[in-house]
């Protein structure tokens, strides 16, 4: 199971946040970026460029998830590689 933490929380207005998120197990680390639409919609993101493509209408996310639970089993279960 992995390991996770909030880096940092940007919040775009009082119920619009960007996490960035350190994921870990063992001697493996990523980093994600998880938009939260108003605790309704959860997308993912697994680089900064696929978030800014996001917001500029260029792109989707790399996950999509309606609740928090969901969010967390992904990061808990995600695989980690090297």
């Amino acid at each position: 199971m992995n390991t996770f933490q909030t880096i940092s929380t940007a919040y775009l207005r009082a119920s619009r946040t960007i996490e960035t998120v350190l994921v870990s197990k063992e001697s493996l680390s990523t980093v994600f970026f998880i938009y939260n639409y108003e605790g309704n919609s959860f997308r993912v993101f697994e680089n900064h460029l696929g978030l800014l493509n996001f917001f500029q209408n260029k792109g989707e996310s790399d996950f999509h998830f309606s609740s928090e639970i969901e969010v967390d089993a992904f990061l808990s279960d995600v695989k980690l590689v090297a």
